[in-house]
């Protein structure tokens, strides 16, 4: 890493804006925002570029996902300085939210607030307005989304480091500054971190040399660790998952670890590493993980086991995003290729986008609100797609074959 922490006072120094100015301002006008159930393969409604110059695609990765809220998708850019609300009708820019550098991560809307970060190593926080409540430096570039729970935020940065914030007013709660075991070679370090996962009174975060840490939400104390990262890159920069009493975890390269989180033992490892976190998908019989591997492959997998209870091969050597789970299906990226949907069944086809131009490939996880699909290219492009009112014969036949499998015919 490239950039040096800023001592604790420094971190504290720069807290937030007085209690009482928080939640006190007007939420914007709210536009068409498409209800509705997103049942069926979208169709092109808009595309843009992001704000910002362009930049070359083989030298850069868009990391921003959308976060679509109200009439208003919010979203960074590799190119900017500050986070974008766009209309979600056609792309018009509305409002910009100044950072300090560039914004390359998603963004926490709630309320009449929202909550980012960006490379210069700023956790910002603004009225809906477009009016700064507070902001807050952790002294290294930060390229994930920040945590929100229980009025708190939780932070990471590419240094290793993990903060805590008081969601109104900015105010350091703690700090955790992890060790690297210098016994664990590597010859360089990811430029990522994952974001931090709430697991009960637990806060699970990774780390570059391949630790998975579990802190306490209360005061930030190492409950336990697992080593977990192996290989070149055992850097874990993606988001653990955590359901019941059981957590996983990946490293870069590989593997996937299951732990018992009440005896903290692995009970089961696979091959295989992944750059973003799993998603869970819950059909009629078991939920099942849905691990994005960083070698191209997407595994649905049961939790208890292991077991791989299907795959799919997107066809070329990038990364997979997180998987979305939708009505219509699930919705995956590769970070060389396209936006696929997949049956939730067994993992085939259903639908791809093909532009019919150099998509240039799509490194951060899509999303979905209501009938709309966002996602934004490496190459700086951000898609609106729309998924048309209705349900095609196939998704009617699937949802029928749902529910027989669920009553038990």
């Amino acid at each position: 890493m490239i950039l040096s922490l800023l001592v604790a006072a420094a971190l504290a120094g720069d807290g937030g804006a007085p209690a009482e100015r928080a939640f006190a301002v007007p939420i914007p006008v709210v536009r068409e925002a498409y209800p509705g159930t997103f049942a069926t393969p979208p169709a092109l409604q808009w595309s843009r570029a992001l704000p910002g110059p362009t930049l070359n695609s083989a030298t850069h990765t868009e990391r921003t996902r959308p976060v679509a809220a109200a009439g208003l998708v919010y979203v960074g850019s590799a190119a900017g300085d500050a986070l974008y609300a766009l209309d979600r009708r056609n792309g018009t820019l509305v409002r910009s939210f100044p950072a300090a550098a560039s914004v390359e991560s998603e963004a926490v809307v709630v309320g009449d607030r929202v909550w980012f970060t960006d490379t210069g190593g700023r956790t910002w926080c603004y009225a809906l307005d477009g009016t700064e409540v507070w902001h807050h430096d952790s002294g290294a570039p930060i390229l994930t989304r920040p945590t929100l729970h229980d009025g708190r935020l939780y932070v990471t940065n590419v240094e290793d480091l993990v903060v805590a914030l008081d969601a109104t007013t900015g105010a350091l709660a703690w700090r955790h500054q992890h060790v690297r075991d210098l016994s664990r070679r590597v010859e360089l370090a990811l430029y990522a971190a994952p974001p931090a996962v709430v697991a009960g009174e637990e806060i699970l975060v990774g780390f570059s040399d391949g630790e998975l840490v579990a802190l306490t939400a209360a005061g930030g104390d190492p409950r336990w660790s697992l080593t977990v990262g192996e290989g070149r890159y055992p850097d874990l920069i993606a988001e653990p998952s955590a359901k019941g009493d059981l957590v996983f975890a990946s490293g870069y390269f590989q593997p996937l670890v299951a732990i018992d989180r009440t005896t903290r033992r692995v009970l089961w490892d696979l091959d295989v590493g992944a750059a973003a976190g799993a998603t869970w998908l819950e059909d009629a019989r078991d939920p099942l993980l849905l691990h994005p591997g960083t070698d191209g492959v997407l595994r649905a997998i049961v939790p208890r086991t292991g077991e791989e209870r299907w795959s799919w091969r997107s066809g070329d050597d990038g990364a997979l995003s997180s998987p979305v789970v939708t009505e219509a299906g699930v919705i995956v990226a590769s970070s060389n290729g396209t936006v696929t949907l997949l049956d939730p069944e067994d993992g085939t086809r259903r639908w791809r986008f093909a532009p019919g131009v150099i998509l240039d490939g799509v490194s951060a996880p899509p999303s979905v609100d209501g009938r709309q699909l966002f996602f934004v290219t490496n190459a700086g492009r951000l898609y609106a797609m729309l998924s048309p009112v209705g349900e095609t014969p196939a998704q009617a036949d699937l949802r029928a074959r749902r529910r027989g499998t669920a009553d038990g015919r």
